[in-house]
Formats: structure tokens, sequence, C-alpha cells
């Protein structure tokens, strides 16, 4: 499988961690969370961490712009170990009201804003994470499109349903299982292989 660059993953953790102090206040909606995320990007990337938070300038920054969104939906551990044939694969769905918004420079996407709503609003709780960014927009099909995000595997799939059957799209290669990128495949065969996969992990962070 191929694993997102950790130089990448690095600086996405201390940017956050040093946005805690401040955080943004919240908002009714989602895209002007996204906006609010997009000006804090534009504030901080700098010439030492331009490449690492997906742009190939410092001045690039100035010309982002936001792609459509994708809602996510997380699958659990415990209800993916649950998982049998006979399961409907829409109830491992979770939504954990999160969205990721492809930051895009002209045509390419360099790089994501997640926002996660609450009771108080939404805002922006995620920048960087340029690889995920790049692979999820590789993969889309279409406008009804949405994520699925299997942390503990750390799967992600571009989902969307065809003839009412919910359908995967791998992002990535998995030599867990036989799951390639770019590949649909029903959901219950995905679930079932990372089911197989997921035996003899303990849950903890990888």
């Amino acid at each position: 499988m191929r694993k997102l660059p950790f130089a990448l993953v690095v600086a996405v953790v201390l940017f956050l961690a040093g946005c805690q102090t401040s955080q943004p206040r919240p908002n009714h909606s989602q895209d002007t969370a996204a906006q609010q995320g997009l000006a804090t990007l534009r504030q901080v990337v700098n010439a030492g961490n331009y490449a690492s938070l997906g742009f190939e300038s410092e001045a690039e920054v100035r010309q982002a712009t936001l792609g459509e969104p994708l809602q996510v939906y997380r699958v659990q551990l415990d209800a993916l170990r649950a998982f049998t044939g006979n399961t409907d694969p829409e109830t491992l769905l979770v939504d954990v009201r999160r969205s990721l918004y492809p930051v895009k420079v002209g045509d390419r996407v360099a790089t994501s804003i997640f926002v996660t709503g609450s009771r108080e609003g939404w805002r922006a709780s995620e920048l960087g994470n340029a690889a995920v960014a790049r692979l999820v927009s590789r993969y889309r099909h279409g406008a009804g499109d949405f994520l699925v995000h299997v942390a503990a595997m750390k799967s992600w799939f571009v989902a969307d349903r065809v003839e009412g059957k919910l359908m995967l799209t791998p992002v990535m290669d998995d030599p867990r299982t036989k799951l390639r990128a770019g590949e649909t495949v029903p959901a219950d065969v995905v679930f079932l292989q990372l089911k197989a996969a997921s035996e003899g992990y303990n849950g903890l962070p990888q």
C-alpha cells in the first residue's frame, strides 16, 4: 500500500498543534467554514512549509480556490469485524459531520481543508493532507460521490451508489487485500476483505 509522505504528515500535525490556542469561530455553513480555513492557509504558508502543505511555491497559495466538497463517512473497527455477507453495508457508514474540500491551483489539486460540524456550528478542523486530497480527486466519478474512511485500516474510498448498491473505489493499492486503486468494487466485498485483513490488529494507532 502506498504510504502518505511522512514529511507531509508531520507538517500537518505541527500546524494544527500551533492553531489550538486560536480556534476559528463556528459558522452556520460548511462553505463559510472552508473559506475561513482557506484564509488561514494563506496566512500560514511560508517558504519553509509550502511544499509539505502541497504547494509548488510560497506564492502559489494566493491563487488557491476551493473545489467541490466530499462528505466523509467513517467505518468503525468493531462494526467492520462484526460484518458478514448478510449485513447491509450501508449500516456500517457513520456520519461524522466532516467534509473534505479540495484546495485547487488552476486545475491541479494541491491540498485539502477538512471542516467538522458540532452543535455550535462548522469549523475548519484540518489543513493539509495533500496526498489524500490528490488521490481522492483522481478517482471521483461525479456529483453524487462521497468518501468512506476506515481509519483503523488507514483506508480511503471514493463511494457512490449504482442502482441503489453501495460501491467503493480504493484510492490506494492495499497489499493486505485484493483491492487496487481505481477499481470500483461492491462495498460488501471491500468490507469482507478489510475484515479479514484486520485480524490480529489490536486497534492501536499504527
